[in-house]
């Protein structure tokens, strides 16, 4: 009888371990950018920088993610203060950056696998990928610089 509890109260904690991941196995693994619908138009860059260097991530099925900026020098982005989590609430996939003091939260839907991130009507799609693009961050640098001369800056 003892054994057949013990076996019941086991499988009934692996059946809500299961329950607990809540499908983190499905969005696990590095994500970024690939395009952004404005208005009904399709944009893959913003002049010459590519869309993948406004938002990437990796998602671990721990719940923790990383942060990737394409442009950071910095290898260990907690040193600089960003720490990043992640959850699976009412079909969202809710996305925590905290940058020092400041907490950021980004909430996606999956569409088709996608994950697509809505504000003011304008959608940004990501993709799933195995390694995130290769991406020339003085490039962008310099075209974040001559972008600041055309606006005054």
């Amino acid at each position: 009888m003892k054994k057949t509890a013990a076996l019941l109260l086991l499988s009934l904690m692996f059946i809500f371990c299961l329950a607990g991941c809540g499908g983190r196995e499905k969005y696990a693994g590095k994500w970024e950018a690939a395009e952004m619908n404005v208005n009904g138009t399709t944009v893959t860059s913003l002049g010459d920088v590519p869309l993948n260097v406004m938002m990437r991530f990796q998602l671990n099925e721990s719940g923790s993610a990383e942060w990737a900026s394409p442009i950071s020098t910095v290898k260990d982005p907690s040193s600089d203060g960003i720490t990043a989590s992640w959850k699976i609430k009412d079909g969202k996939i809710i996305l925590t950056v905290n940058i020092k003091e400041e907490k950021n939260v980004i909430e996606f839907v999956d569409e088709n696998g996608r994950l697509v991130y809505e504000q003011n009507g304008s959608k940004l799609y990501l993709d799933r990928v195995d390694e995130f693009s290769p991406v020339d961050s003085q490039a962008i640098l310099d075209s974040f610089s001559s972008m600041g001369s055309v606006f005054g800056g």
